[in-house]
Protein backbone atom coordinates (compact mmCIF):
# COMPACT_ATOMS: atom_id res chain seq x y z
CA UNK A 1 0.00 0.00 0.00
CA UNK A 2 0.99 3.56 0.32
CA UNK A 3 4.11 3.75 1.85
CA UNK A 4 3.43 5.93 4.83
CA UNK A 5 -0.25 7.01 5.11
CA UNK A 6 -1.97 3.69 3.91
CA UNK A 7 -5.34 3.70 2.03
CA UNK A 8 -8.79 5.14 3.53
CA UNK A 9 -11.86 2.57 2.38
CA UNK A 10 -13.59 4.77 0.43
CA UNK A 11 -10.66 5.04 -2.18
CA UNK A 12 -9.22 1.58 -2.06
CA UNK A 13 -10.93 0.75 -5.20
CA UNK A 14 -9.01 3.73 -7.38
CA UNK A 15 -6.18 2.17 -5.71
CA UNK A 16 -5.85 -0.93 -6.64
CA UNK A 17 -7.33 -0.03 -10.44
CA UNK A 18 -4.48 2.59 -10.52
CA UNK A 19 -1.92 -0.43 -9.29
CA UNK A 20 -3.63 -3.32 -11.96
CA UNK A 21 -2.70 -0.20 -14.53
CA UNK A 22 1.00 0.32 -13.82
CA UNK A 23 1.06 -2.80 -13.34
CA UNK A 24 -0.16 -3.86 -16.94
CA UNK A 25 0.57 -1.11 -18.79
CA UNK A 26 4.16 -1.85 -19.63
CA UNK A 27 6.80 1.43 -19.23
CA UNK A 28 6.71 4.61 -17.60
CA UNK A 29 6.88 6.13 -21.26
CA UNK A 30 3.99 4.00 -22.28
CA UNK A 31 1.77 4.95 -19.67
CA UNK A 32 2.66 8.55 -20.14
CA UNK A 33 1.26 7.96 -23.97
CA UNK A 34 -2.07 6.35 -22.62
CA UNK A 35 -2.86 9.02 -20.26
CA UNK A 36 -2.08 12.42 -22.76
CA UNK A 37 -3.95 10.37 -25.52
CA UNK A 38 -7.04 10.48 -22.13
CA UNK A 39 -6.68 13.30 -21.98
CA UNK A 40 -6.77 14.20 -25.32
CA UNK A 41 -9.61 12.33 -25.65
CA UNK A 42 -11.68 13.88 -22.25
CA UNK A 43 -10.97 17.64 -24.11
CA UNK A 44 -13.00 16.55 -27.17
CA UNK A 45 -16.02 16.10 -25.44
Amino acid sequence: MRKFNGVPKKHFHLFLKECEWRFNGGSPKQLLRQLRLWIKMANQR
